[in-house]
């Protein structure tokens, strides 16, 4: 007669594995806990860069936290001439590296527009720069000095590009360069509605590039501000359609207001 193993004897009320089992037992733990990790990273290969948080403004930044030189330009002063689309964009002379000219979009400190009056005013203005991609933000703490309207230099170019129907998201052009992290996508809804309502340039970021650009600054067709027509749908996947043009280094949306359908 066979003796039987003490091991092989299972006692309901033990906590103990019988030593047979403890080996199937973690591998499997580990086997379930590798493709867990294996499907988060296959999730996170599709999700979008949450930018880098870059907003570190003069004093108020603490002096340890790192940014990204290319993206965080730091103060910087720029000459231009002011538009008004409901909002403000400072339109700066093409050079050799912006051949077309660069336009540069204005924001006061918090979620509020710059400190700027006035349409077309040539000015001198001095902010923090921030970047993503070919978005530009220029952060503005203090008044522009006005300058003579000589001082602009030549104009910017302008070519139309006809009307499009184009998909993407409502963000607001200051936490979206690297204001908030993320930037972007329903939990920056609130946040982004509050800027937006403060004067801060809307930008439309696309699903698919347009025209080789990856996103465009959202006006009204009366050139007023088009966030009336924007509000209900911004931080959610939509469908605009409107004209858009070409101004200096990046496109404009002219929103047609009837034409905006959620997806």
């Amino acid at each position: 007669m066979t003796k039987a193993r003490d091991d092989d004897f299972f006692i309901g009320w033990s906590n103990r594995l019988p030593a047979m089992m403890r080996g199937p037992m973690i591998a499997a733990a580990a086997l379930v806990v590798l493709g867990l990790a294996a499907v988060g990273y296959g999730l996170s290969l599709n999700a979008d860069d949450p930018g880098d948080g870059l907003l570190k403004l003069g004093p108020r930044a603490a002096a340890s936290e790192p940014v990204r030189p290319e993206d965080w330009q730091g103060d910087q002063t720029f000459t231009g001439r002011l538009e008004t689309n409901g909002y403000s964009l400072l339109h700066v002379s093409p050079d050799a590296a912006y051949p077309r000219g660069r336009v540069l979009l204005l924001s006061g400190f918090g979620k509020r527009g710059p400190p700027v009056s006035g349409a077309a005013e040539v000015v001198q203005i001095k902010g923090g720069l921030m970047r993503r991609g070919e978005i530009e933000m220029l952060v503005v703490d203090t008044p522009p000095a006005s300058l003579p309207p000589d001082k602009a230099g030549s104009m910017l170019s302008r070519q139309s590009l006809g009307r499009w129907r184009i998909a993407g998201e409502v963000c607001d052009g200051k936490c979206y360069p690297g204001g908030m992290k993320p930037g972007n996508g329903v939990s920056h809804r609130a946040c982004a509605v509050l800027c937006l309502s403060g004067d801060i340039p809307p930008v439309f970021v696309t699903y698919a590039p347009v025209a080789g650009q990856s996103f465009l600054i959202l006006a009204a067709l009366d050139g007023a501000s088009p966030y009336d027509h924007i509000s209900p749908v911004i931080g959610i996947p939509v469908e605009l359609e409107g004209e858009v043009e070409r101004l200096g280094n990046v496109l404009i949306l002219r929103l047609d207001p009837g034409k905006v359908r959620r997806l």
